[in-house]
């Protein structure tokens, strides 16, 4: 089994470093038909890597709330004596 050092980025957690466990599997592509090798941490593949080319994985986005109103101080021309 090989192991691989995945940087985890922050979003709700602090970011840190986790040890993953890869498997490379040996199996007949599902579009090509073709046996061939690919490296995974998940389930088994279903397509090569020509196929189904690996993607960077997706950004979260985050949520913003709308920013409360200022205090804002006004001057005035009437003076009130």
């Amino acid at each position: 089994m090989a192991t691989k050092v995945v940087d985890v980025r922050e979003y709700t957690v602090r970011a840190h470093k986790r040890v993953i466990h890869t498997r490379v599997f040996n199996f007949v592509c599902k579009e090509c038909n073709q046996a061939t090798k690919r490296e995974t941490f998940g389930t088994r593949p279903l397509y090569c890597e020509s196929c189904r080319p690996p993607q960077p994985p997706k950004k979260s986005v985050q949520i913003s709330e709308p920013s409360k109103p200022r205090p804002m101080s006004y001057s005035s021309d009437i003076n009130l004596e």
